[in-house]
C-alpha cells in the first residue's frame, strides 16, 4: 500500500485530494494542513510521496519542501507542488532548486493527477524492488562471509596443526642438530689426536734426518704436510658447523699486520710453487698494527691464496693489499687461471658446494674454504666480493674494518704500543710525557720487563684490564684523569688490590700516597737503578721455576710433547691422569701445568676444579690442549675455574712455546713458603 501525504491549507482541497486518490488507488493518506504538522507526521510515520500546495500561511511550501529535503531519512521522498498557476519562470524555478519532482495545477485535473501518482507509484515499487534485491545480494555475500570465515577458522585450525607439527619438527631437529655437534666434538677429538701424534712426530723426525741429513727428509715433510693437510679439512668442517650453530666468536686483538703477512706467505709458498705459479705480493711501504682477529684473518687470506694456487697452473697470483680509507683495509687476490661463468658464481660461497661436479673431481677439495672465509668476513664487519670472466681468472676482494667496530668500551684491544719480550713480568707505565714514556720504555725493556705503554688514565686503565699488569708506574699529573683519580679506579677493583703501584711526581706527595693506596712513588728524574731495586722488591722480576707438568693419557702426545718441551729447556714432570698430577703437585711445584681434558680417572675438568681449591696453586697457569670442540658451557666452565680461554684449534709447537714463555713470564705464581706476591691470577687455556 502507498503511503500519500498531502499538505494544503485549505480544507476543501485537502478533502478533494483525499477523495480522488482514494477512489482510484489503494494508498493510504495522510493530511496536514501546515508545514509544521507536516514536519511531525514525517517524524512518525513512513511516506512514499507528499504533495505539498505551495501558497500557505506562516511556512510555505518552498520552506517545507527546504527543511523535508535537510533531513536525511527524508532526502529520497518524491514532492510533487500543488500550485493555482505559474507567477514566473523563476517561481517554477524554485520549486524544483528546493527539490520538486513535478508540478500540479489547481482546479486538480483527476486524470492527470492520478496519472501522475501512478507514475511515481512504479517509481517507488521499482526502488523498493531494487532495495529487496539489495537486500537479498546483501543477505547471499553475508551468507558467503560466514561460510568463508568458518573456512577461515578451519584453515587457522589446521595452520595451528601444522605449526605445532613443525614446532615439533625444528625441537627434534634442534635435538639433531645437539646429536650431530656433539658426534662432531666426539670426532674432532678421535681424529686430531692421532693427527697430531703423527704431525708432532713428524716434525720430530723432520729435525733429526735434517741434521744427519738423511735421504728420507723429504718423505717425512709429505707425511707431515699430508697430516696438516687432513686437520685443516677437518677443522673446517668444524669451523662451518660453529658458525651455522651460532657459537662462533670473533677475538678481537692487535695483529701485526708485517708479521702475518710473512706468515701467510711462508705457509702458502710450497702450495703455489707446486703448479708451477709465482705469487707477487703488492703493498703499502709500512703495513699499520690494526685491530683483528689474527687467526681467522690468517685462515681468510691462505683460504684465498690456496683457492687461487689450486685453479691456477703455470701462472700469476698476486695479493695486493690497499687501505681505501683510515677505518678499512682491502685484500685482493688476482689469478689468471680458469675463471668462473656467472651459474659458477652464484654457487661460489654455498657450503660443501663447487663450480661443478668436474671441478670437483678435477681439482678436489670441501667447497668450505669460501664458504668460511665470507661468514669470517661478515663476523668482522666486512665483506668479499668476487670478478671472475671465464678462461681469464678470478679476483676475490675481502674489506675488513681496521678496529673493533662492535666494541670499543674499555676492554678494547690492545693498542700497537705494547713491547712483548720474554723477560719476567709486565710492567705498565702511565704517563702524559712521551720523554719519560720513552725512558721507562728503555730502562725496564733493558731489565727485561715486557713494557706496556699509556698515554692518558683512561688509555692506562684499558691496559690494566686487558694485560693485568704485574707493576703500574703511574704519573700524578696528568690531563683529564690525575693519577690520584687512575689509583682509586685500581685499588677499587679486586683484581688491583693487590698490584703494586708506584707514583712517578716531580714533587714529593708525601703520605697522601700511602693513603690513597699506593705501593711506593719516584721522584723524577727516575735512576734505573733506584726503579730495578724497586721492582725486585715487590718480586716483579721473581724468576719462574722451569719444570712443567704434562697431564696427558695418550702415551704417543704425551712423549711427543715432552721430547719438543725437553729440547727447548724445560724439565718436564709426566702424568698420565689428573688424578695421579694430583699426587705429585705438592713434590713437584710446576711454573706452568699442560692439561688434556679428556681422560680416564679424573678428566680436566676436574682436575681443574681440585687444582683451584688449594689456595697456593690458584695462580698457576694452565694450557688446556684437547682435540675435543668445546661447548660454550665448557668454556664458562673452564674461565670460572681457572681464567680466560686462549683457543687454538691445534697445538703448533713454535706456537705453543712462545705461550709457556709469555705465561710464565706473567705468571704470579710464587713458592709455596712465599708470603708475598702481586696476587694476580693469569690463567690460559689452549683449547
Amino acid at each position: 500500500m502507498l503511503n500519500i501525504l498531502i499538505v494544503d491549507d485549505n480544507k476543501n482541497n485537502l478533502f478533494t485530494l483525499h477523495t480522488l486518490i482514494t477512489e482510484h488507488l489503494n494508498a493510504q493518506i495522510f493530511e496536514a494542513d501546515s508545514g509544521p504538522m507536516a514536519l511531525k507526521i514525517l517524524l512518525k510515520e513512513k511516506v512514499d510521496l507528499i504533495i505539498l500546495d505551495v501558497q500557505m500561511p506562516g511556512m510555505d511550501g518552498f520552506e517545507t519542501a527546504q527543511i523535508i529535503r535537510s533531513r536525511r531519512k527524508n532526502q529520497h521522498i518524491p514532492i510533487v507542488f500543488l500550485t493555482a498557476a505559474y507567477k514566473t519562470e523563476d517561481f517554477r524555478q524554485k520549486g524544483f532548486a528546493v527539490g520538486a519532482a513535478d508540478y500540479l495545477t489547481k482546479p486538480i485535473d483527476t486524470a492527470q493527477l492520478i496519472s501522475r501518482i501512478n507514475t511515481y507509484l512504479r517509481f517507488i515499487e521499482q526502488e523498493q524492488l531494487h532495495k529487496q534485491e539489495l537486500e537479498n545480494k546483501v543477505q547471499e555475500r553475508t551468507s558467503k562471509l560466514l561460510e568463508a570465515n568458518q573456512l577461515l577458522n578451519q584453515e587457522i585450525a589446521q595452520r595451528k596443526q601444522i605449526e605445532q607439527a613443525l614446532q615439533q619438527a625444528k625441537e627434534k631437529a634442534e635435538e639433531a642438530n645437539i646429536a650431530k655437534s656433539q658426534f662432531l666434538a666426539n670426532m674432532s677429538h678421535e681424529l686430531r689426536t692421532p693427527l697430531n701424534a703423527i704431525i708432532g712426530y713428524s716434525e720430530m723426525l723432520i729435525e733429526e734426518s735434517e741434521e744427519l741429513e738423511l735421504d728420507f727428509t723429504p718423505d717425512l715433510k709429505k707425511i707431515q704436510s699430508a697430516g696438516k693437510h687432513l686437520l685443516g679439512l677437518i677443522n673446517d668442517v668444524l669451523d662451518i658447523s660453529k658458525i651455522e650453530a651460532g657459537k662462533m666468536e670473533v677475538f678481537w686483538e692487535s695483529v701485526d699486520m708485517e708479521a702475518l703477512l710473512n706468515e701467510v706467505i711462508s705457509t702458502v709458498q710450497p702450495l703455489v710453487e707446486q703448479k708451477g705459479n709465482v705469487l707477487t705480493v703488492r703493498r703499502p711501504p709500512n703495513l699499520p698494527t690494526i685491530s683483528s682477529d689474527t687467526t681467522k684473518l690468517r685462515q681468510m687470506l691462505l683460504n684465498l691464496i690456496s683457492n687461487a694456487a689450486k685453479f691456477t697452473e703455470q701462472g700469476q697470483i698476486i695479493l695486493d693489499i690497499q687501505y681505501p680509507c683510515s677505518e678499512s683495509i682491502q685484500f685482493s687476490v688476482i689469478d689468471n687461471g680458469i675463471g668462473m661463468t656467472e651459474e659458477q658464481q652464484k654457487k661460489l660461497f654455498k657450503p660443501f658446494t663447487q663450480a661443478d661436479s668436474s671441478t670437483t673431481r678435477r681439482y678436489g677439495g670441501t667447497g668450505l674454504g669460501l664458504a668460511i672465509t665470507k661468514k669470517f668476513a661478515e663476523m668482522m664487519g666486512g665483506n668479499i666480493q668476487v670478478y671472475s670472466e671465464f678462461g681469464q681468472g678470478t679476483t676475490l676482494t675481502i674489506c675488513l674494518p681496521t678496529s673493533n667496530i662492535f666494541n670499543s668500551g674499555i676492554l678494547s684491544d690492545i693498542p700497537a704500543n705494547i713491547t712483548r719480550s720474554l723477560g719476567d713480568g709486565i710492567v705498565l707505565v702511565i704517563d702524559d710525557d712521551l720523554l719519560v714514556r720513552e725512558t721507562l720504555k728503555h730502562d725496564l725493556t733493558k731489565l727485561g720487563y715486557a713494557v706496556a705503554v699509556a698515554d692518558s688514565g683512561e688509555e692506562g686503565l684499558k691496559l690494566a684490564y686487558k694485560l693485568r699488569p704485574d707493576a703500574i708506574l703511574l704519573d700524578v699529573n696528568m690531563p683529564k684523569m690525575d693519577g690520584w683519580r687512575v689509583l682509586s679506579i685500581l685499588k677499587d677493583n679486586p683484581l688491583f688490590v693487590q698490584v703494586p703501584v708506584i707514583m712517578i711526581s716531580m714533587e714529593t706527595p708525601g703520605q697522601k700516597c700511602y693513603v690513597a693506596g699506593a705501593s711506593e712513588y719516584l721522584a723524577k728524574p727516575i735512576q734505573r737503578e733506584q726503579l730495578g731495586k724497586l721492582l725486585e722488591k715487590y718480586h716483579v722480576a721473581h724468576q719462574a721455576q722451569k719444570l712443567i707438568m704434562l697431564v696427558e693419557d695418550d702415551v704417543i702426545i704425551r712423549e711427543v710433547m715432552s721430547n719438543f718441551l725437553t729440547k727447548e729447556g724445560w724439565q718436564v714432570f709426566k702424568a698420565e691422569n689428573g688424578k695421579v698430577a694430583l699426587e705429585h703437585l705438592e713434590e713437584q711445584q710446576p711454573a706452568i701445568i699442560l692439561l688434556d681434558l679428556i681422560m680416564p680417572e679424573m678428566d680436566g675438568f676436574e682436575f681443574l676444579k681440585q687444582l683451584r681449591k688449594q689456595e697456593k696453586w690458584k695462580s698457576v697457569p694452565v694450557i688446556v690442549l684437547t682435540a675435543k670442540s668445546l661447548t660454550a658451557e665448557e668454556y664458562e666452565r673452564l674461565s670460572h675455574e681457572g681464567g680466560s680461554v686462549f683457543k687454538k684449534e691445534a697445538y703448533n709447537q713454535h706456537e705453543l712455546t712462545l705461550h709457556i714463555h709469555n705465561l710464565i713470564s706473567q705468571s704470579t705464581f710464587k713458592e709455596p713458603t712465599s708470603t708475598t706476591g702481586n696476587g694476580i691470577t693469569l690463567n690460559h687455556f689452549s683449547c
